[in-house]
């Protein structure tokens, strides 16, 4: 009986790990790569995430958090130039990147962590 535990844990660890890298894919697209700096790039606060090497800071119930199986954070980047500015704004923007989707680890959120989203 141990062992059909034991096999049951890990086989949901290991789908909920494929289904995390899959929606890693959907979502930033099939060859992207982690874009944080270092481990200490991305860190919690009460507002939310604040990533160190964009100066950003996400707060709780923003749609770019996702929550992530896994032990680390993962940030998929745009560029920061749209279609919409002007010519010289878009040149400026043009090598900035701004965040497009950041996954936080399930543990990294804790039991009170997002009380604004509704989902914790």
């Amino acid at each position: 009986m141990k062992k059909i535990a034991i096999f049951a844990t890990l086989a949901c660890t290991m789908a909920s790990s494929v289904f995390a890298e899959g929606m890693i894919a959907q979502l930033c697209g099939r060859d992207h790569q982690n874009e944080v700096a270092t481990f200490a790039d991305v860190t919690s606060n009460p507002d939310g995430f604040y990533i160190r090497s964009l100066r950003t800071q996400l707060s709780h119930g923003d749609a770019r958090i996702v929550k992530a199986v896994g032990d680390s954070y993962y940030l998929c980047t745009v560029s920061a130039a749209r279609p919409d500015m002007d010519q010289t704004k878009a040149l400026l923007a043009m090598k900035e990147r701004a965040v497009k989707y950041l996954f936080v680890p399930v543990d990294a959120l804790g039991p009170d962590a997002c009380p604004k989203d509704g989902l914790s």
